[in-house]
């Protein structure tokens, strides 16, 4: 609804300016390396871009944009909602799907800015009903100079790839260490990439500061604009148009008009990410009419919509508002503050961003969306020492997480700083568990981006490379160590009714305040040094239990009274060396646990409650086992042990000579063995290639038969299929064994009466050679090429295809196959073959003669 024909002329006057100026000339958006600039949105092309028989067009330079919209091919899905790599379309609505959710936590970049910002990557400019598209439109430059409005640079680090980058409204210049990838502005004035950009890539943009003071926008009209007409036509519903009219109503310029749908969303509509309906094919005549709540999708597609059916040029947004604030000018933006809002368009200033999605609902949505998911990962700068000063950072996405707060083993101990660092005071406790809470405002945003506090208690999974942890099998949580080497001293020797001064040490260091009890008699708590005077009982004797203990942390020690002993017990009859021993300390008759043990002036450890510790016997010949506890020593020697290593080295030669001599006796040699051995692998192996040569014309066979059952139909399959059953045969496997134990055996008796078998065997060989002569000499009459890949079956089948007699071919194939793979040739299968074979033979001399 246009108030003046003066926008149609000019509309007109566009529509042929671009029709001649692409015919003419390409005007290509400015291509980026290293240091390029971008040129401004909706700026002109560079001068020499455009012909000048153009520019002599009254009124030209205000109109003329960059046409070419080189925005790349890019389809990487439906949805562009905070996408960094945006289709060509972009649903809308519907409520979150699981992958949404799981994709809020994950960190998408970092940027360094003064304050909490907008992250534009596209603009849609096609309403579909259901969703938005990307069409060809021209950018159009506002009258109003660049170097009029303040220019700020700031620096973007991608946490994924991005074929579309963020940037603060709006860009005019990029650049990155040693040299971005080819880009380009879209016809949206986004920053389009024509091969992504990669997870880490860091990028510096320049943009302008946007204006959008009231006292400069409220001189535009309603109706009408210089810009294409796609942003202010639009296909809607009815009741759409009459509610937008009604909300735009006596508005006299566009400011206001924007500004009243805009408060008429945020008043009317509440926030929710799942208490949504599946989106219709009419989104906004669906929210504004039949839907309570929706998200940020819905408020900027109805708005949109809302003031293109009042002739007011807009445009959906996508990218991302906010994110969390991780100090050192740094926000880390995350999926969660994936966002869509409006842009409308003002002459004299360019597009401006409006926002009808309510704002604190907003943040609050977004927080309980992720603050429950947030991955913390917490290091410590030392190992933990009960009663020391440690340091921990806590980081997420690599990034320093301040104003959360540490639990350690339960009880909070302070909040992390700027750098996300906290100091505190290790418990005594043998291990920490760490956890940590979200209860203050972490994103510490500015304007109407600040986030609202939110409460929360959640462990998260921790890890230090500093120190060594373990899973304590609470997915919340995990524990580091602690460094909880407890150590008593008396200043003289327990003996009953003595009074000595005990000092404790925890990790070398004075265990202070720690409650100390003697043979079970509380004795008080120790001072600052770790010192306390304790007595010892008078009917001490054996061992005598030391404990102390504070918090979580307890460590009992049992003290020798009477002098120590040490006794070894060898795991077998003897102690051979390389066999495991065992020390077993005493006082008394009762264990000595902790007392440290050598073993030929090797530590080998300090024994158990049990007061023993095992070894593996040294080759020595007596080997000394030396035990200290409590100032005390003993000593023990380990004899034997060469003795035993020699008697074990004469038991296996003499068990070795057994063996020689049996085997002797019953005439098995090293030869025999040999041939055995021998004859049995080949014997096995004639067996697997007889095998598989079977199961080879076997198939063939059933393949023939099977040929010859169909036809007589289905019935003659039917019957074959019968008879099937009773000619499987299973392999004869006890057979081949015992041939093959009586192969080994001949192998045996030949080595035994080798003089007299010589003649035998030259016989055998001699057989075997002359029937692979007649088989080769076949063959040639038959004139099979590559004989020695195929079967005997496939070489028979091939001669009776060529003619020759099938009785003595098969005669023939039969003798050869039942010696090549069932053992020796005998002479009754070489007769059969030499007669075979000159009986084809005879055949194809009388062919010959015919």
């Amino acid at each position: 609804m246009s108030d003046a024909s003066g926008p149609d002329a000019r509309r007109a006057l566009l529509a042929v300016v671009f029709a001649v100026g692409l015919v003419t000339a390409a005007a290509a958006a400015p291509a980026l390396a290293g240091q390029a600039p971008l040129g401004g949105l909706d700026s002109p092309p560079a001068p020499g871009d455009v012909p000048e028989l153009l520019r002599q067009i009254p009124g030209a330079d205000a109109l003329l944009g960059d046409a070419s919209g080189q925005s790349g091919d890019f389809e990487f899905g439906a949805s562009a909602f905070g996408a960094l790599t945006p289709g060509e379309t972009a649903s809308v609505g519907g409520p979150m799907s699981p992958g949404q959710r799981a994709n809020a936590t994950e960190a998408h970049f970092v940027a360094e800015a003064d304050e909490s910002r907008y992250w534009r990557t596209e603009a849609y400019t096609t309403y579909t009903g259901s969703g938005w598209e990307r069409q060809q439109v021209n950018r159009v430059q506002p009258p109003r100079p660049v170097t009029e409005r303040p220019i700020e640079w700031n620096e973007v680090t991608l946490s994924r790839p991005a074929t579309s980058l963020p940037t603060p409204w709006r860009p005019i210049n990029l650049t990155c260490a040693g040299g971005c990838p080819s880009v380009s502005l879209t016809p949206t004035s986004g920053i389009s990439a024509s091969a992504a950009f990669t997870e880490g890539q860091t990028y510096r943009v320049q943009s302008i500061e946007a204006l959008s003071a009231p006292s400069v926008l409220d001189d535009v009209r309603v109706a009408g604009s210089v810009v294409d007409t796609e942003y202010t036509t639009v296909e809607t519903t009815d009741r759409v148009r009459e509610r937008a009219a009604e909300v735009v109503g006596d508005a006299d310029n566009r400011y206001d008009a924007a500004r009243r749908v805009e408060q008429y969303l945020e008043a009317n509509k509440t926030y929710s990410l799942t208490d949504v309906p599946e989106p219709g094919d009419q989104i906004t005549d669906q929210f504004l009419f039949e839907q309570d709540a929706g998200y940020c999708e819905y408020f900027a597609t109805a708005m949109t919509t809302m003031l293109r059916a009042q002739d007011v040029p807009a445009r959906y947004v996508v990218g991302y508002a906010g994110g969390e604030y991780v100090g050192d000018g740094k926000y880390l933006v995350r999926g969660a503050d994936a966002h869509a809002w409006v842009e409308v368009y003002f002459e004299d200033v360019g597009w401006v961003r409006f926002d009808p999605t309510p704002g604190d609902a907003r943040e609050s949505a977004r927080d309980e969306l992720h603050e429950d998911e947030r991955d913390f990962e917490v290091s410590l700068n030392r190992t933990a020492v009960p009663g020391e000063r440690v340091t921990a950072t806590v980081t997420t996405a690599d990034l320093p997480a301040r104003d959360v707060a540490l639990v350690v083993n339960g009880d909070r101990v302070g909040q992390t700083d700027a750098n996300g660092t906290v100091a505190f005071t290790v418990p005594y406790a043998e291990q920490l568990r760490v956890s940590v809470e979200t209860t203050v405002n972490v994103t510490a945003s500015s304007g109407s981006l600040a986030s609202a506090p939110v409460g929360g208690d959640r462990a998260y999974s921790v890890a230090s490379p500093t120190v060594a942890q373990q899973d304590d099998g609470n997915d919340s949580a995990q524990t580091f160590d602690v460094n909880a080497d407890v150590r008593f001293a008396f200043d003289g020797d327990v003996e009953p009714g003595a009074e000595r001064t005990l000092t404790v040490t925890v990790a070398g260091r004075p265990f202070p305040d720690a409650a100390v009890s003697v043979g079970g008699v509380e004795q008080g708590r120790t001072d600052e040094n770790g010192r306390i005077a304790v007595r010892i009982p008078e009917d001490a004797s054996g061992v005598l239990d030391v404990t102390a203990s504070r918090d979580d942390l307890s460590e009992t020690t049992t003290y020798p009274v009477d002098d120590l002993a040490v006794a070894v017990s060898p795991s077998l009859v003897a102690p051979f060396p390389g066999t495991t021993a065992t020390a077993r300390v005493t006082s008394g008759g009762e264990p000595v646990s902790g007392a440290a043990v050598t073993v030929a002036g090797e530590t080998v450890g300090e024994t158990d409650a049990d007061g023993a510790v095992a070894f593996e016997i040294p080759l020595t010949r007596a080997p000394a086992v030396v035990a200290t506890a409590s100032e005390k020593t003993t000593t023990a020697y380990l004899g034997w042990v060469l003795p035993s290593a020699a008697a074990a080295v004469l038991a296996a030669l003499g068990a070795l000579a057994g063996v020689v001599l049996a085997a002797q006796k019953r005439g098995v040699t090293p030869r025999g063995v040999a041939n055995a051995l021998v004859a049995a692998a080949r014997g096995a192996t004639s067996y697997v290639v007889g095998a598989l040569v079977g199961f080879a014309d076997s198939l063939d066979d059933l393949a023939a038969e099977f040929r010859a059952a169909t036809a007589d139909g289905w019935r003659g399959v039917l019957a074959w299929l019968a008879s099937l059953p009773g000619r499987v045969r299973v392999p004869d496997v006890r057979g081949w064994l015992a041939g093959l134990a009586a192969t080994a055996g001949v192998g045996r008796e030949r080595d035994a009466g080798a003089a007299g078998e010589p003649r035998a065997e030259t016989n055998a060989n001699s057989a075997d050679g002359r029937l692979r002569t007649v088989w080769r000499r076949f063959v040639a009459v038959v004139g099979v090429e590559r004989w020695e890949t195929k079967t005997p079956a496939e070489v028979a089948r091939e001669a009776v295809e060529r003619g020759f007699p099938e009785r003595p071919v098969d005669a023939l194939t039969a003798a050869f196959r039942d010696a090549a793979y069932g053992g020796r040739a005998e002479d009754a299968h070489l007769d059969r073959a030499e007669e075979a074979l000159d009986s084809v033979r005879g055949a194809d001399r009388e062919e010959d003669e015919q």
